[in-house]
């Protein structure tokens, strides 16, 4: 390639990255005094090839950016540039089975040392780890931020089979409530619905937390009460301020991106934002950075303020 034609490549990048679009929604607001967002994307991520994007979330200036099979990159975001820091690492709890689809950053730190509190990873896979499905992995990245150590493995005893194909959890960090979320039966199954239970974040301490049906603070379909069809492809979750944020989608027109926000207090849908021109490629996960929200994709990093 020609330098002239390089300098053209690398403008139109760089025009691409800075870009920013606005978009009307529909529903509940988001922002208190208008119903608009706009759509950045902040940069292209730097994990490890061949290596799905999964969960992400954001503590301070730190974006904490998982792979399939647990594989982390920890981030600085000052709110314009995305620098890597260090090398990405293996999570303590790194397998093939661990799809590592959502992250939730706790508020609770393991030892004051600590650069960011306790990580709560969903396992979500279709297989077993070590014999157990749909775990939650709460994981402590260690002071060097080099690598993590495993200290809770969360299991959710599903007698009832209440859950199908996977379950993500998320915490609702402003009340300390530990969230489940996932189909019944699968996306395929005419008869696939989607359901969301509550438990208290159980306590630091015992390796292993067998959490029963004697545990629910909560139970229940969102078709319960959401009359309009809804059977997206789930991605990760997120809570802020009673609203839990759905990324969905596999970002083509047979499977397109939608971003549900659903209010935990009344069972309603809040709003619903068509994402199909505001990002591109599979939505993954998704978290705060302020006012705005971040939502990572395959690849890259997409910034919207509302």
């Amino acid at each position: 390639m020609s330098r002239t034609k390089t300098l053209l490549l690398s403008a139109l990048i760089a025009t691409a990255a800075t870009a920013q679009n606005t978009f009307t929604y529909s529903g509940g607001r988001i922002n208190l005094s208008e119903n608009t967002f706009s759509s950045k994307l902040v940069s292209r991520l730097q994990g490890v090839e061949k290596q799905g994007y999964q969960g992400m979330d954001v503590y301070g200036q730190t974006v904490v950016s998982l792979q399939n099979s647990g594989v982390a990159t920890l981030y600085h975001y000052d709110g314009q540039t995305l620098t890597k820091l260090g090398d990405s690492f293996t999570l303590a709890s790194h397998d093939k089975e661990n799809h590592s689809n959502v992250a939730s950053l706790s508020r609770k730190f393991f030892a004051e040392s600590d650069p960011l509190p306790l990580l709560y990873v969903s396992q979500c896979s279709k297989g077993r780890y070590r014999g157990m499905k749909d775990v939650c992995f709460v994981e402590r990245i260690l002071p060097d931020q080099k690598r993590s150590e495993l200290v809770q493995t969360i299991l959710y005893d599903d007698v009832n089979h209440n859950f199908g194909y996977a379950l993500q959890w998320v915490l609702d960090t402003e009340n300390g409530f530990l969230y489940g979320y996932g189909n019944t039966v699968n996306n395929t199954d005419s008869k696939n619905r989607h359901r969301i239970v509550k438990f208290r974040i159980p306590e630091i301490g015992d390796s292993l937390v067998r959490l029963t049906d004697a545990d629910l603070l909560e139970n229940y379909l969102i078709e319960d009460t959401y009359g309009l069809p809804y059977n997206p492809i789930g991605q990760g979750l997120f809570i802020r301020n009673g609203l839990l944020y759905m990324p969905t989608g596999f970002g083509r027109e047979s499977a397109p991106s939608y971003l549900y926000v659903w209010n935990l207090a009344t069972r309603q849908m809040h709003t619903v934002l068509d994402l199909r021109e505001a990002t591109q490629g599979e939505l993954e996960d998704c978290a705060a950075f302020g006012s705005a929200l971040l939502i990572q994709a395959q690849g890259s990093l997409y910034r919207l303020d509302f």
